[in-house]
This record gives C-alpha cells, sequence and structure tokens, in this order.
C-alpha cells in the first residue's frame, strides 16, 4: 500500500472521529480528531503532490488554527477565528481569480448561471434576514462573511461552467461543502441545534477540505504569483 494512501486512510479514520464526536457532542473526540485532522491531510497532499502550492498549505494551516480556537471558545477568540477564516478564504479566492479564463458561454450555460445566481441571492437574504435576531451585535460582520462563502461558490462555479476542468470541478465542490458547513455551524450556534446541522457541518467541514486538496493536486500552475 503507498504511502499517500496510508495516509488517506488516517485522515478518513479522523474525518470519521470528528463527524461522530460532533454529531454526538463528545468533546474528547472533536478535540482529539481537530488536532490530526488537517495535519493528516497536508500530509497527504505533500506524498500526493509532486510540487505543492505553497499557499494552499498556508491557507489549510489557517483554517487548522481557527479549527482550534473555536474549541479554546468563540466568545473568547472570535476576532482571531474571523481573521483566520477571512485570510484563509481571501487565498481561496485568489486561487480561483488566478485560473479564471474567459471562454464563449452558451445559452443553456447562461440559464445555469442565472438559476445558480438567483438561487445564492435568495440564500443570502433568507438568511440575513436573520442575523439581526440572533447577532444583533455583529451583523455587518456576519454579511460579510456570509457574502464571501456565497460569491466564493457563486465565481468556482462560474470558473467550472466556463472552464470544465478536474481542478475548478474540485474548488467548486469544497467551495460549496464549506458554504453548507459554515451555515450549518451558524444555525447550530446561533438558530437551532438540530439532527440536520449536526450532521451537516462536521460531514460537509471534512469534505471542504479534502476537496480543496483535490484540486491543489489537479491544479496547472497558470499563475505567476509565488505560492499558485
Amino acid at each position: 500500500m503507498k504511502t499517500s494512501l496510508k495516509v488517506l486512510l488516517l485522515f478518513i479514520s479522523l474525518g470519521v472521529l470528528f463527524i461522530t464526536g460532533s454529531i454526538f457532542k463528545i468533546d474528547v473526540l472533536v478535540t482529539f480528531s481537530t488536532l490530526f485532522l488537517l495535519p493528516s491531510l497536508i500530509l497527504y497532499y505533500r506524498y500526493r503532490a509532486k510540487k505543492w502550492f505553497l499557499a494552499m498549505v498556508i491557507a489549510l494551516l489557517l483554517f487548522y488554527i481557527r479549527d482550534l480556537l473555536m474549541i479554546a471558545g468563540f466568545l473568547t477568540n472570535g476576532f482571531w477565528i474571523m481573521l483566520t477564516f477571512s485570510l484563509a478564504i481571501l487565498i481561496l479566492y485568489i486561487f480561483s481569480f488566478t485560473s479564471f479564463k474567459s471562454a464563449r458561454v452558451l445559452s443553456v450555460e447562461i440559464l445555469s448561471l442565472i438559476i445558480m445566481y438567483g438561487f445564492l441571492g435568495f440564500l443570502f437574504f433568507t438568511i440575513a434576514d436573520l442575523v439581526p435576531q440572533v447577532i444583533p451585535s455583529y451583523k455587518t460582520v456576519t454579511y460579510i462573511y456570509l457574502a464571501l462563502l456565497i460569491f466564493l461558490l457563486a465565481f468556482t462555479f462560474t470558473q467550472y461552467l466556463l472552464k470544465s476542468h478536474y481542478a475548478s470541478l474540485w474548488l467548486m465542490l469544497g467551495a460549496a461543502s464549506m458554504l453548507v458547513s459554515e451555515l450549518s455551524l451558524f444555525f447550530k450556534m446561533f438558530v437551532i441545534s438540530d439532527i440536520s446541522v449536526n450532521i451537516f457541518f462536521p460531514l460537509f467541514h471534512v469534505i471542504s477540505f479534502y476537496a480543496f486538496v483535490e484540486h491543489a493536486i489537479h491544479r496547472r500552475k497558470t499563475s505567476s504569483l509565488p505560492g499558485f
């Protein structure tokens, strides 16, 4: 068995522990799996890629710091949690921007874009209506947080539609999974913690990280920016 496959199985095992711990609220499992989940994924990336993108590693490390701060306490580390998350998302935006290429758009693709943009707009305004009711003191920050996630998915979806490359598909899947995960976390923390959000948050949290690494593995170097 290849070393990369062994490390991937380790990541999957830790992901299962994280999902199980989150669903059944077993703090020990959540803490243990969080400590090693992203490091194992970075190690998998190291073994799989002949030459890795340093910026993706930095983004994963920022997500890792954010997850550790979440365990330590959201209320006491709110600023640093949002800062590390925003920087990681910014890096993902740069990954998307630097590989974006214009192409001829078919009528059916325009229809697909209209449907997706309409759905994302509806999603943003629906969630935004809840914000003043649940976290009135941080409305502006929350609106920016939601907008960053939704625009990332909109942009990566557009990119994949215009350039149907395998790496673009993984980036779009990562952005979609992160949107589902973060919205589930938002509902879990501030609205209602039912079985659906308790499952969706950890499941898509793990899937999003894996998708971003697969994007980096299959991505072609198309930018003069170092690390991209």
